[in-house]
């Protein structure tokens, strides 16, 4: 790893199938051969990326034998690649199932942690709500956050989680995505955070808010076309990004291996705005 510079690969929303299950939103290319394909590609990159973050909706709703399986895979990986693969949750995950077949453990209510490179700090946050759709960053990790980067030393620190939060190019997303994004924006403004990455909604964005890169990847799965705000449309693909840190500088490059135009589902949305608070009290 060179000391000024990193290179992540991020992959999001693998929705991999549980055992006796049919692919999420009637995929026709089997979800575990595309994450397959992303690795594949990763081991011919003349310059192997620094780590990798799977960041959630790993499993589609699976049990802890699913978890176990996902284990083995990002083992495998891993040690072919020579690289650590990080991982947080989604909305379709189920946390008891993650503990128990993934790390083995008891379960907790929620999974975040943080790491250090010579590079910068990066955090991993847990910004989902039970099984619903919608994003939420309880006050135990918000707090974290703010003491962990009030202690670092680094000029530079990285968050990565499931749910976007909120921003131009996903209004017409504020009924799916994080619910209180300006709580967390309150505490990394003016902080060392220079970028936020994450997944959920299947199409990628960039946008900047209080000067920190907010970066959305597009799924490994499926992607989901939201021209028509009320009416999403589902197509089988594969995308997955690649981030460069240099300095103080963040670039992300979006790669994509599969793009199918058949449409193999159809989502309708009526209200587009963000959902009543009082359900996160």
């Amino acid at each position: 790893m060179k000391t000024n510079e990193l290179k992540i690969v991020q992959i999001t929303d693998t929705h991999l199938t549980p055992r006796d299950a049919k692919p999420a939103n009637h995929q026709r290319v089997d979800p575990y051969i595309k994450l397959q394909n992303i690795f594949q590609d990763v081991e011919l990159m003349p310059d192997r990326p620094d780590m990798a973050v799977i960041s959630g909706d790993l499993v589609h709703e699976g049990v802890e034998f699913d978890y176990q399986k996902l284990k083995d895979i990002i083992d495998y990986q891993s040690q072919r690649l020579h690289i650590p693969i990080y991982v947080i949750l989604g909305n379709h995950d189920r946390t008891e199932a993650f503990y128990r077949g993934y790390l083995e453990e008891e379960p907790q209510e929620k999974y975040y942690y943080g790491i250090a490179t010579g590079l910068c700090d990066i955090y991993f946050i847990d910004s989902t709500y039970g099984d619903i759709e919608q994003g939420y960053i309880n006050n135990e990790q918000l707090d974290w956050l703010k003491r962990s980067l009030q202690n670092s030393d680094k000029k530079m620190s990285l968050i990565f989680m499931h749910h976007p939060v909120d921003g131009p190019a996903v209004i017409h997303m504020r009924y799916s995505i994080l619910q209180n994004s300006e709580e967390l924006l309150d505490i990394v403004q003016g902080s060392s955070v220079k970028a936020i990455f994450s997944g959920h909604i299947h199409f990628p964005t960039e946008f900047n808010r209080e000067n920190i890169l907010c970066s959305t990847a597009d799924s490994s799965a499926y992607h989901i076309n939201c021209d028509n705000h009320h009416n999403h449309l589902v197509m089988d693909a594969t995308s997955y990004n690649i981030i460069t840190v240099a300095d103080d500088k963040v670039g992300v490059e979006t790669r994509s291996l599969l793009v199918h135009d058949e449409i193999i589902n159809q989502v309708p949305i009526d209200d587009t705005d963000f959902v009543d608070r009082n359900m996160f009290v």
